[in-house]
């Protein structure tokens, strides 16, 4: 794993990070808020949403690693548009996130 992998990793480990999404449950709804906050934050509406889901769920990815690549490359898409460094924005939510005790 990166570096910046195990960093988010470990700050997810801290009481406030990782025990609440500890489930593959929780994993799941932990992506999809932050799917939807950067979807609506980029401008996105309920209409538009639901057609992304009926065709999302129409062809559905075939491994998980597939499905990262997506997300990491969609991410970088959106990043670059609203001119963000993605990767200063992961180190910036780092530095404000709780520490391990």
């Amino acid at each position: 794993m990166s570096e910046l992998q195990n960093r988010i990793i470990e700050r997810l480990a801290t009481p406030d990070g990782l025990q609440r999404a500890s489930g593959s449950d929780d994993k799941r709804e932990m992506l999809v808020t932050a799917a939807l906050h950067l979807f609506f934050a980029f401008g996105g509406n309920a209409d538009e949403l639901r057609k992304v889901v009926s065709s999302a769920n129409k062809k559905k990815s075939t491994s998980v690693a597939d499905a990262v690549a997506e997300v990491v490359v969609a991410t970088a898409a959106i990043s670059s548009a609203a001119d963000l460094d993605m990767v200063q924005a992961a180190f910036n939510w780092i530095d404000s996130a709780p520490k391990p005790q």
